[in-house]
């Protein structure tokens, strides 16, 4: 079984590619809608390819971000640095609003005054190109997030898939332009920008939640419970916190009641075990206090 060590250079390799392909697709796909939207007069194809321009610039700040998170404690940061990879979705999440901000205020100026669009083989062909890489793209950092449980990656992302949608929503406008000669561009655009505005919203919910001292797994916590109840010396054990500072970076406090009468020397051994067993097992620095408990003794005078 990989250490975390192993586990944290694998989450870099990976995150290191996943922004290195999220930037040569954004060049990619800039290029492809700023052709269309110069040729084709269309304000919303442009933005649209400056939006992709910003895009790599997040993927940037995503590798950034797992470099970061990939720093050892040092004194001033005992607890490690995993929290960049939080703090670069939570950027990520925000660009994504203020996108969504912006897109939906050009949609609505287009409503009030409509933008004719000049139409033909190559704005469809450029159109469908752009929208696959960042189906692509999403695709990558979707499969990414879950390998490794990334909000960075996760938020990258949807981030992906909204400027899918954004472009898709300008390729149905193209069409309905084409077929029966109606611009529905700035409707398809602010239905758009509202999705996204609402799924940047719950991602940043997403990264500021464990920030704020997120409530651990029921999982974590029956993992932990079953490792120290199962040795006998532990009569009981209370107060069981659980902080995690990212991947990698959990730490646990608990007090394990004991018999007041044991062999201090050997609960020791017992208790060192236990902590050993859980940071091998669940990848937690847990910290035990012993706490001598009587079998008669009241529970109010547990410490």
């Amino acid at each position: 079984m990989p250490n975390n060590a192993e586990k944290g250079s694998d989450r870099t390799r990976l995150g290191f590619a996943a922004g290195m392909f999220g930037i040569l697709t954004n060049i990619a796909a800039f290029l492809i809608k700023i052709t269309v939207g110069l040729l084709s007069g269309s304000v919303t194809v442009a933005a649209d390819a400056v939006n992709s321009l910003t895009d790599a610039g997040s993927s940037i700040l995503t590798m950034i971000g797992f470099r970061l998170a990939a720093k050892p404690a040092d004194s001033d940061h005992p607890f490690g640095h995993a929290r960049y990879e939080q703090i670069t979705a939570l950027i990520i999440s925000l660009v994504m609003f203020a996108v969504g901000v912006l897109f939906a205020k050009s949609s609505v100026e287009k409503i009030f005054v409509p933008v004719e669009l000049s139409i033909n083989a190559l704005t469809y062909i450029a159109l469908a190109a752009a929208i696959l890489l960042k189906a692509a793209q999403a695709a990558v950092n979707f499969y990414f997030s879950k390998k490794i449980d990334s909000q960075t990656l996760a938020a990258a992302a949807l981030d992906s898939r909204n400027d899918a949608l954004i472009t898709s929503s300008v390729l149905l406008g193209v069409i309905v332009m084409g077929v029966s000669g109606i611009n529905i561009d700035g409707w398809a655009g602010l239905a758009v920008s509202l999705f996204i505005i609402w799924s940047s919203a719950v991602m940043i919910k997403k990264a500021v939640s464990p920030m704020l001292g997120l409530k651990p797994p029921d999982s974590l916590v029956s993992a932990i419970a079953e490792i120290v109840s199962s040795r006998p010396e532990v009569k009981g054990f209370h107060d069981l916190q659980i902080h995690n500072y990212g991947f990698g970076a959990n730490f646990a406090s608990l007090h394990a009641e004991v018999d007041p009468k044991s062999d201090l020397i050997k609960i020791h051994k017992v208790i060192d075990g236990i902590e050993h067993e859980v940071k091998t097992k669940l990848g937690v620095d847990l910290t035990i206090h012993m706490d001598p408990i009587g079998e008669d003794e009241d529970e109010k005078n547990r410490d």
